[in-house]
């Protein structure tokens, strides 16, 4: 009985840059409110923890 699995040759991976972290990141930012777990606009000083 032949083995008729047909495999790929291997292909190592390969680093592309894609630019800077800051270039990247450049949009983000911390903010002042939370809204996907709280109200929205909810302050985060308003937040509690236990």
């Amino acid at each position: 009985m032949a083995n008729n699995i047909q495999t790929l040759a291997y292909e190592a991976p390969v680093l592309r840059v894609h630019g800077t972290l800051e270039a990247m990141t450049h949009g983000a930012t911390d903010g002042w409110s939370l809204d996907a777990s709280f109200p929205v606009d909810t302050p985060r000083g308003d937040l509690t923890f236990s």
